[in-house]
């Protein structure tokens, strides 16, 4: 049955933008979502509101006419209900799950949004990190960070960086190894480390440009990020490894990039969260918080 107050809210949003997947995107619900609520409206009045098709959305004569009266009848519901609506706000509580690549990066970024939600006290988080994709139903996940390609239909995104994985490695190592011809070079005949795949029990492969290759022999295998940078400085390896966690020692020249390009133009880190009906007031706080935390502090 259709929710007459959210239909009412829908609508007003629709007219304002003439966009059912701009709405979906402001409501945090699928742009079917709205189509439907927008079609059962439009059945119980017994008028169309839009004229709608592929490429264009348009308020009907009848939509016109009716929208100041769907506007005022939501601002007497925002007088009535405004009090306790922002006693709510202030009581914020609960738990938000997050996952998230294990990095020295994602460990940075827990501590900036702890310390952001210093005023929220009642709010808790479930930190995961790890390379397996969580599911938004089976294990409760209310916000993720991943690399992909392109988001999912269903996730409410937001693109933070393109992926920058360069190969890396001492400078004690490249002086006594040399440096290799290319990547195929480097992979053949130099200690390399990888990052494991738990699901096959092999090295992952390395993507280098946007080109994979396999890693077959490697010298130092791990499922975290953190324990394979550490192998990295030891002088043991050579590793493909963020950008972001190699920054600091770049600087410091405790590393040097191998090969000078090795960014990628297809694969990028997006934040996201499950489109749904109803997103929970400290779901959007923290979500919100953890954009401006990755977005402000690209370059760090």
């Amino acid at each position: 049955m259709m929710n007459r107050l959210d239909a009412l809210k829908y609508f007003v949003v629709a007219a304002e933008t003439l966009s059912f997947r701009a709405t979906a995107e402001r409501f945090s619900v699928s742009p079917q979502v709205i189509t439907r609520v927008m079609g059962e409206l439009e059945n119980e009045l017994g008028e169309q509101l839009f004229k709608r098709n592929t490429r264009s959305v348009r308020l009907t004569d009848f939509g016109v006419q009716w929208l100041p009266k769907a506007e005022q009848f939501l601002r007497q519901e925002t007088a009535l209900f405004g009090a306790s609506a922002k006693v709510s706000d202030s009581e914020l509580s609960g738990m938000v799950r997050i996952t998230a690549p294990p990095s020295v990066y994602s460990d940075w970024v827990l501590k900036q949004l702890l310390i952001a939600l210093a005023p929220y006290p009642d709010i808790r988080i479930d930190w995961r990190t790890g390379f397996d994709v969580l599911k938004t139903v089976e294990d409760q996940i209310d916000i993720g960070l991943r690399i992909t390609q392109t988001p999912d239909d269903n996730w409410v995104a937001k693109k933070i960086r393109m992926l920058n994985e360069p190969v890396v490695a001492s400078p004690a190592l490249v002086e006594r190894q040399g440096l290799p011809e290319n990547i195929e070079d480097l992979i053949a005949r130099f200690p390399v480390g990888s990052l494991l795949n738990t699901k096959t029990n092999r090295p992952w492969a390395w993507y280098v440009n946007d080109e994979s290759f396999p890693v077959y022999q490697a010298q130092v295998v791990t499922d975290d990020n953190k324990a394979l940078l550490q192998a990295a400085l030891s002088g043991r390896i050579f590793a493909q490894l963020p950008d972001m966690d190699c920054r600091h020692y770049f600087e410091t020249g405790e590393l040097v990039k191998v090969f000078p390009h090795s960014g990628s133009q297809k694969w990028a880190y997006y934040l996201y969260r499950p489109k749904q009906t109803i997103t929970a007031k400290r779901v959007l706080l923290v979500y919100e918080l953890l954009e401006k935390i990755y977005l402000s502090h690209r370059a760090v």
